[in-house]
């Protein structure tokens, strides 16, 4: 399987025609970064598990839901099946930035059809919390070179929290792009939360001297632990959107084909069925 995988690294990077992001798509691309709300979006009638994927309508109704809510960013994590629609799509909707996941780094398929929806896509995010168990560090990085020239857009991969502490890891791709979840850290009450990110964002801007950082998950639950609620999640974003952390909201929908630890599938802003939970229903109404 090992060899399989090398040689179809090696295949592809022999069959790409290089060249570079231009300096000012960087510099666009970096403003929005920090520019846009961003959200992480996994569609709604969706089970990888399962086989299940959505609708096209389906996913037009997600993305006016969020579009409604102010968001103009998402960030995906998958190009298999009809996620590979969802760039265009959000485009289509008027969002001014989409960041698209690819999920296996070593799938043709997936790979490709990134690569094919590049004109709506303003950044790639290849492979997830995988390091060193999916993928190792070198086929990821090869594989990050052949996807940038292909696609023409800035790339970049996420990993936990604790993997930064490894000098590589923060030089992997155009921007720093980490998961924190302080829950997995004992880190449960809002307050405490929100410094744990703040802790590791500061380090981190420490170590990526310049290069762009925006934290890819920073969420709070819902359900499936003593502190995980409504009213805890609200005070989690207010907070962290009084603090210096450049973030995503971690995420737009629950997902319950996530299943452990039962929290894992209570992350939304909006339940399974859109409806919006306490902190983004004050945002819409306007009643913070």
């Amino acid at each position: 399987m090992k060899i399989i995988k090398i040689v179809f690294i090696i295949i592809l990077l022999l069959n790409v025609c290089l060249f570079q992001v231009s300096p000012a798509s960087a510099d666009e691309f970096a403003d929005k970064l920090y520019r846009i709300r961003w959200i992480d979006y996994s569609p709604t009638n969706f089970d990888p598990n399962r086989g299940i994927y959505p609708t096209t309508s389906s996913i037009e109704e997600d993305l006016r839901v969020l579009f409604n809510a102010g968001f103009r960013g998402i960030v995906t994590y998958g190009a298999d099946n009809i996620l590979a629609e969802i760039p265009e799509i959000a485009k289509r909707f008027g969002f001014e930035g989409v960041i698209m996941g690819i999920w296996d780094i070593y799938s043709r398929q997936e790979m490709q059809a990134a690569i094919d929806v590049s004109e709506y896509v303003d950044g790639y995010c290849l492979g997830n919390e995988g390091l060193g168990r999916r993928y190792e560090m070198e086929e990821l990085i090869k594989m990050m070179d052949y996807l940038k020239a292909a696609g023409g857009k800035p790339v970049t991969t996420t990993e936990e929290i604790t993997d930064y502490a490894n000098d590589k890891v923060v030089k992997l791709g155009d921007w720093v792009f980490p998961n924190i979840h302080p829950i997995f850290f004992n880190a449960k009450e809002p307050k405490k939360a929100v410094d744990f990110i703040t802790h590791y964002y500061k380090i981190i801007c420490r170590a990526a001297k310049g290069k762009p950082i925006l934290v890819k998950e920073a969420g709070y639950p819902t359900k499936g632990d003593v502190y995980a609620n409504q009213k805890n999640q609200s005070l989690f974003f207010k907070l962290l959107e009084k603090s210096e952390v450049n973030f995503v909201y971690f995420e737009a929908f629950d997902q319950h084909w996530k299943e452990n630890p039962e929290f894992e599938a209570h992350w939304g802003l909006f339940d399974k069925n859109r409806r919006p939970k306490r902190f983004i229903w004050q945002k819409i109404n306007k009643k913070e």
